[in-house]
């Protein structure tokens, strides 16, 4: 068996999981306009609809999935191999019978309510009854891979079906519109799933064991509630955009949101590369001091480089709104606003999962609470004052700055031992974000946009070039304090690359 440190493999798999991530993520954006496209508003909004149902089907589980997440790695540490078996067969028995009830609670709808629905809203109806199944099904397996560290075969398998997406996407819902969305939508998960299940094979028991169960929606729903509440926030962040504004600013406001998220996936991929680690070395040692590195050295790396990320992402995203969406750019103002907000809570990828570990989470649940309440009451004070959609992204970045500066501090409080000290490497931190913002704003200032898009191409490259020449300072104190970028560059060589996949799949 070969082995891999865990730095080495921690970039290289971050490298591929990002990487990969970012574009499944983008085909299945692209997938989503070419539905929007084919299918025409009334349609495409009848599906944006039905989603509602499966977006929120996604915690019908009560928090198992994510336990197990968090326990697989944790046994493996202790090599408690005949744990990971229970834990992943009681797993998959709450997952598979919470969502088959929810499977026939649909289908008994959609059957009982026939007629006062068109064929459509029927289908549509029978369409998210097995997408609710096979999602979670999908989703379940590809999570156990996740926890076991097989990023390889999970990050190949998210680009070709999202890939394959596009072209199933292309060859039907153009010709039978509404109907070859359902198709594709069931067939994708399925396809995937079953690729899975061929390179992996593992033999999944139904176990039904109460005591275990409840054990781990104890560990889950903390987690699973923190998630919710987080999309909660934002949600209700759109249901007032829509009382109070009405649907034109709705739409500036999905353009915003929509924008801000598409940058989030190199957090939350972080995120999903570090778990297994965490929680597995946690298994091995229940001392809080092997967890050290992996909470400070990724929040360093992230406070340095992802403002960098972010100022080149607004850049480029502004100019696509101004010259490819004319009539969204009331989203650019809002846009940049919420993406400040995004920064507080990505900054510090690893604290959640620190917070997991040591088997706190359920402090969570009050933080994101207190985050929404603040956005929302911020927001209605910020529409009254007239601020319209601007006011409700101020509401976001009040939110989302409190949930993730309290989170950072409860976490890092473990072992700076000290408020002062906590706020103390929090303001260093924010040092990078101020700095690159400054540049961004200063270089919009002296660089006007254009109308003209050739004119507006060669001031939007001089502002990235601007902005490349302010970040090597950035760049080069990360490289000194942790040789990343120089690993990441060696690690990209093409023949280094293949060789190090290898390396990796067989670890």
């Amino acid at each position: 068996m070969k082995s891999l440190s865990d730095n080495t493999s921690i970039i290289k798999n971050t490298s591929l999981f990002s990487g990969s991530t970012y574009i499944s993520q983008g085909m299945f954006f692209i997938r989503g306009l070419l539905n929007a496209r084919f299918l025409g508003p009334v349609l495409y909004g009848l599906w944006s609809g039905l989603n509602i149902i499966l977006n929120y089907s996604s915690y019908l589980h009560l928090g198992v999935v994510n336990a197990m997440n968090r326990e697989i790695p944790y046994y493996k540490g202790k090599g408690a191999s005949s744990d990971i078996i229970k834990v992943r067969d009681t797993a998959f028995t709450v997952c598979l019978m919470m969502n088959l009830t929810a499977f026939f609670i649909l289908l008994g709808v959609a059957f009982l309510f026939h007629k006062r629905f068109n064929r459509e809203e029927t289908l549509g109806l029978v369409t998210i009854a097995f997408l609710i199944l096979i999602g979670s099904i999908h989703e379940f397996y590809q999570t156990l891979l996740i926890s076991l560290k097989r990023f390889m075969l999970v990050s190949k398998a998210s680009v070709i079906f999202s890939f394959f997406s596009i072209v199933v996407t292309l060859f039907l819902v153009p010709f039978i519109k509404i109907y070859g969305v359902y198709i594709v939508a069931i067939l994708i998960p399925l396809v995937y799933f079953i690729y899975l299940f061929i390179k992996e094979p593992y033999q999944l028991k139904m176990r039904f064991d109460l005591k275990e169960t409840l054990r781990l929606i104890k560990i889950g729903l903390p987690l699973i509630s923190s998630d919710f509440l987080s999309s909660f926030t934002i949600s209700i962040a759109g249901i007032i955009v829509f009382s109070f504004l009405g649907k034109e600013a709705m739409g500036y406001y999905a353009v915003a949101m929509l924008a801000s998220r598409f940058l989030v996936y190199l957090p939350n991929s972080v995120i999903r590369i570090f778990e297994p680690y965490i929680y597995q070395r946690y298994g091995e040692t229940e001392d809080i001091v092997g967890l050290k590195k992996y909470l400070f050295k990724p929040t360093f790396i992230m406070a340095f480089l992802f403002p960098i990320v972010m100022a080149y992402y607004y850049i480029m995203t502004t100019f696509f709104i101004r010259h490819f969406l004319p009539r969204y750019y009331p989203s650019i103002i809002p846009f940049f606003i919420i993406l400040i907000g995004r920064f507080f809570t990505s900054f510090s990828p690893t604290t959640q999962i620190f917070i997991t570990a040591i088997n706190k989470q359920r402090y969570l649940l009050p933080i994101y609470i207190a985050g929404a309440l603040i956005m929302a009451v911020a927001s209605l004070v910020f529409i009254n004052m007239g601020f319209g959609i601007i006011g409700v992204s101020l509401g976001l970045l009040l939110s989302f700055f409190f949930t993730g500066v309290v989170i950072f501090i409860f976490a890092t409080i473990h072992y700076l031992k000290s408020l002062f000290r906590c706020l103390g490497n929090l303001f260093i931190l924010s040092m990078p974000f101020l700095y690159i913002m400054f540049v961004l704003i200063i270089s919009d200032i002296i660089i006007p946009y254009s109308k003209d898009i050739v004119v507006d191409i060669g001031r939007s490259t001089f502002k990235l070039c601007i902005l490349t020449l302010f970040s090597l300072p950035l760049a080069i104190i990360v490289e000194h304090k942790t040789s990343l970028i120089g690993e990441l560059i060696r690690f990209l060589n093409p023949v280094r690359f293949i060789r190090t996949m290898h390396s990796i799949e067989a670890w």
